[in-house]
Parts: structure tokens; sequence; C-alpha cells
């Protein structure tokens, strides 16, 4: 009996294996960038484009200051199954469940506000100033990271071979909540004052993904970069909307 015993948990584990290896050589690269299409059925309509520049410098990070860098644990049960949340407030260092491993993400942040502010065709010319630093510019949008934070409750059926077996069928392996907050300002780069000031504050859940939705993101993103985009895809365009109108009226009184 032992013997049965022992030769199904091996015929299983073989199995899971076959099936692991099939679907990570088959799983696509995804995006890790915090972009998103253009959205320009979003956002207000833009009354004219404005004859200004404006370069988007890289974000300060204060999140190991304000939040600590520590990760936090939790667990959770009900029969049949239980549960692990694990916390992280800088994900492209650590996730416990579904590696981000994206570049820095004040870096990311930069990318995706710069690329947002470039397709609201507000203005005349943007530049992100990482790749150009010597760019003359007559506004500066700078930024704090404040948070990024990411929780993963991870689901667990059984034990050994058998948790792995039903995750396999399909069953959920994972769900986030993600939130994301980053102060702006717009700084006059002929007086240095800042004239605009705005602020990112934003939350997404999205529960119950299987490892098969781990593999293939959505859209073509690694899940994490998808909320965190999502968050930034929703306010935007009433940000920059609001930067435009700022600018408008200091140029009228000019």
């Amino acid at each position: 009996m032992q013997y049965c015993t022992s030769g199904t948990k091996a015929r299983l584990s073989l199995a899971i294996t076959i099936c692991l290896l099939v679907s990570g050589c088959s799983a696509p690269e995804l995006d890790l960038s915090l972009k998103q299409p253009p959205f320009s059925e979003k956002k207000a309509p833009v009354r004219k484009v404005l004859d200004l520049t404006v370069g988007v410098e890289t974000f300060v990070d204060l999140r190991s200051q304000i939040r600590g860098s520590e990760n936090q644990k939790w667990l959770g049960y009900i029969p049949g199954v239980f549960w692990v949340d694990i916390a992280s407030e800088m994900p492209e260092i650590y996730t416990a469940y579904s590696p981000y491993n994206s570049r820095p993400m004040k870096d990311t942040i930069t990318e995706a506000i710069a690329a947002g502010l470039r397709d609201s065709g507000g203005f005349r010319e943007v530049a992100y100033l990482p790749r150009d630093p010597y760019k003359k510019t007559d506004y500066h949008l700078e930024g704090v990271l404040q948070r990024s934070h990411v929780k993963e409750r991870g689901y667990y059926y059984g034990s050994s071979v058998y948790a792995w077996l039903l995750r396999i069928i399909g069953l959920p392996y994972v769900s986030y909540e993600v939130i994301l907050e980053a102060d702006l300002r717009l700084r006059n780069m002929t007086t240095r004052k800042i004239i605009w000031r705005g602020k990112i504050k934003g939350k997404r859940t999205d529960k119950y993904n299987s490892i098969y939705q781990l593999t293939r993101g959505k859209k073509g993103k690694q899940l994490i970069a998808y909320n965190f985009s999502k968050i930034l895809h929703k306010q935007l365009p009433r940000l920059i909307d609001d930067m435009i109108r700022t600018l408008e009226k200091f140029k009228d009184q000019d």
C-alpha cells in the first residue's frame, strides 16, 4: 500500500512538473511599464496646443522613509483552504507570488506620466529628462512617490503536491490589492516658482487569478504593472486638463 501511495505521488509530481514547464516555455514576455494606450476618449478636449515645452523629471522616492520597506504577512483559514497575505511597499524589489522585476518604480511612473502628457496633445513638446537632461524647457514637472503598495493573497489547498494539482486545474492562485500615491508639481523654469500642484491617489483590487492568468497577464502587461497603469490611466486625464487650464491662465497673466 505504501508503494502505491508513493508511486501515485511520484506520478502526480511528474505531471505537475511537465505542466509547469510547458506553461513556462509558452509564457509571453509581459510589459512591465506603467504606460497605457492613448486615453483620448477619457480626457477633456484640449482647446489648443500650448506653445510650451514641458520636461518630466525622475520622481523623488520617499516610500521607505514614509512606509518602511519591510514586508508584512498574515494568515487566514477556512475549511479546505488557507491563504497567506503578503504586503510589500516596494514591489519592484519583492513580490511573493508573481515577481514584478521592473525598473525602479520612480522611473516607470515618470515614463508613464511623460507618455500621458505627450498623448494629450496639449503641449508643443514633452521631454523625458532622464534621457535628455540638457533639454531646454519652459516648465518642469516634478514628483514625489509616496506609496506603491501591493498586497498579495496566495491561496493554498491541502498540502504538497495536491495544492499544485488544484492550482493547475485553474483554481485561484493569487489576488491583488494595489495602492498608488504620488504628489506632482509644475515649476516655471524662468522664475523657479511652482505654479501648479496635483496628486495621484488610487486603489485597485484584482481577485482570484489562476497561474495561467499570471502567465498571460492582461492586455500584454504583467498583472501588477497592469493594475498600477489603470490607476494612472484613470487619473491622468483630469490632472493634465487641470494643468493645461492653469498654464493658460498663467500665460494670460503674462
